[in-house]
């Protein structure tokens, strides 16, 4: 009797699977650069190809005949791009449809304007009998259209009133006028609506000042820009009670979120430096801090006395942060970045840690669709990501002696090993994220919003651009009208006095008041 093959041992068949599925993302990492240098090369074959048209090709100006490259045949038409390389992480759920690309109905809650458009008289008759048709039904086809935006002079009419008796009498008349209502800007002539409007336009869809001073123009207000850089810097003294109080509410999170970009600043012509902090989720804000400079101090005077965790980057200025005693948690995503970076230096070792993190994103993309949190989320992380970032760590140990430290891969070795420590916080509680991507997306508006107005006029507007910059992010992280919200603000603050609790003020405050009002109305 022949004997059979020797059964494998559950250890090895195991082991062989986890290497098969590392092999799987290794392959979709290569297949992704691949698929990345191909639209590269098309997009830059295009490119020569415009190129050459427009320098040799005619044209109306140019002289026609013979040139340089008049016996080169025309290059081919450009391949069609090929579908980009779907990455999905290896999970055995299937993955969520993708919404199509069809016509989205109108919105239901924009007024309708009916214009009806009939048949005449004549129109009407029978062509067969003469008789008049009558109407049997419509159709209805709708169009969005758009009217633009009109500034109107509001008026405030107070009576006054006298007291005929007593001035016939000869004593006083004992006049009398209901007061004026207060107003963000008592001595403006710009009401709440107007500055809200102008707040909005700046801060949240990038328009410098110099170009809302032409749109107003064209609205009927001749304004300059210095006077609406004084608004707005009126608006925001106004506003930076509130900007504290959401500030001293970030700073009571049990994890949040840091980061910092450059701004420009005049007068004289410097760098300063905007330190976004976002909050977790029971404080829900996004602050900003301005300072001169990417000095150290500005993090450590913001967060003095934090003991939460902190998410950031490498960066040593948060240091005085962590000495204070808050935990410094690491961002997987500046590490994917360094080794995605140097994915063409060298090829085999750069997509082999971008496999490994894949592997760990995945493990977080599984957690949220279990809907785990809480001390749940951190055993979950700790039994399938605990050992693929060990085997990360000994992967990283063994390679980085073979690589140049000057090269691309080798600051992505030096930088995983150096926040190696930081990087598996996030395994120890479930409040913390395995990345930083929150402060990332948080200061992206300022990003672009730099690119429109360039550059801050000197010291002064460094704390009216933070209170403004923080009201508008964390109005945009409610999701909620930002000119309805700023409007009733601006209307409302000026009626409290200096020492009122502007807790109901909070944006998220603000919304839930709403959506209870909305709620008991209907």
């Amino acid at each position: 009797m022949g004997m059979g093959p020797s059964p494998v041992p559950d250890d090895d068949l195991a082991a062989l699977r986890a290497e098969a599925a590392h092999q799987r993302r290794v392959n979709r990492e290569l297949l992704a650069t691949v698929a990345e240098l191909r639209m590269t090369i098309e997009k830059q074959q295009a490119h020569i190809e415009r190129l050459v048209r427009m320098t040799f090709g005619r044209r109306s100006e140019r002289v026609t005949g013979p040139t340089l490259f008049g016996d080169i045949s025309d290059p081919d038409p450009p391949l069609a791009p090929e579908p980009p390389v779907t990455l999905d992480p290896p999970s055995e759920s299937a993955p969520a449809k993708r919404r199509g690309h069809g016509r989205r109905p109108r919105p239901a809650d924009l007024p309708r304007e009916r214009v009806e458009i009939d048949l005449t008289e004549t129109e009407k008759a029978c062509p067969c009998c003469q008789a008049t048709r009558v109407r049997i039904g419509t159709s209805v086809s709708e169009r969005l259209d758009y009217r633009p935006a009109s500034l109107f002079i509001r008026q405030v009419v107070r009576p006054s009133y006298a007291c005929r008796v007593c001035e016939r009498a000869g004593d006083d008349a004992q006049v009398i006028q209901p007061p004026l209502p207060p107003e963000p800007m008592p001595r403006g002539t710009a009401a709440a609506g107007l500055l809200a409007h102008i707040i909005v336009s700046k801060y949240i869809d990038h328009l410098p000042l110099y170009r809302q001073e032409s749109i107003l123009g064209r609205l009927g207000w001749e304004v300059t820009r210095s006077t609406l850089c004084d608004q707005i810097i009126a608006c925001a003294g106004l506003l930076e009670p509130l900007y504290g109080l959401m500030c001293d509410r970030v700073r009571l999170s049990a994890a949040l979120h840091a980061d910092d970009t450059s701004i420009i600043l005049l007068t004289p012509r410097r760098t300063a430096h905007a330190w976004v902090y976002v909050g977790d989720a029971a404080n829900p804000y996004t602050v900003f801090d301005l300072s001169v400079g990417r000095s150290g101090d500005a993090a450590a005077a913001f967060l003095k006395g934090y003991k939460g965790f902190v998410h950031a980057d490498g960066y040593t200025g948060y240091n005085p942060v962590y000495a204070g005693g808050a935990t410094h948690a690491g961002c997987m995503m500046h590490v994917r970045r360094y080794f995605f970076d140097a994915r063409l230096n060298d090829p085999e070792r750069a997509h082999e840690a971008l496999a490994r993190i894949r592997a760990l994103y995945a493990v977080e993309q599984e957690a949220k669709q279990k809907g785990l949190t809480g001390s749940t989320l951190a055993a979950y992380r700790q039994q399938h990501a605990g050992p693929v970032l060990t085997a990360f760590a000994g992967w990283l140990a063994e390679h980085r002696p073979r690589v140049l430290p000057k090269s691309a891969i080798g600051e992505a070795f030096t930088y995983a090993t150096n926040q190696w420590p930081t990087l598996g916080v996030y395994l120890t509680d479930g409040r913390v994220t395995i990345d930083n991507v929150a402060a990332e997306q948080a200061i992206r508006p300022l990003a672009v919003g730099r690119r429109n107005w360039l550059h801050l006029g000197g010291d002064g507007g460094l704390k009216p651009t933070a209170v403004l910059l923080s009201i508008c992010a964390s109005i945009k992280r409610q999701g909620i009208n930002p000119w309805v919200y700023l409007k009733h603000v601006l209307t409302e603050l000026p009626t409290r006095p200096p020492s009122a609790d502007l807790t109901d003020l909070l944006p998220d405050e603000w919304l839930r008041t709403r959506v209870g009002l909305a709620r008991a109305v209907g």
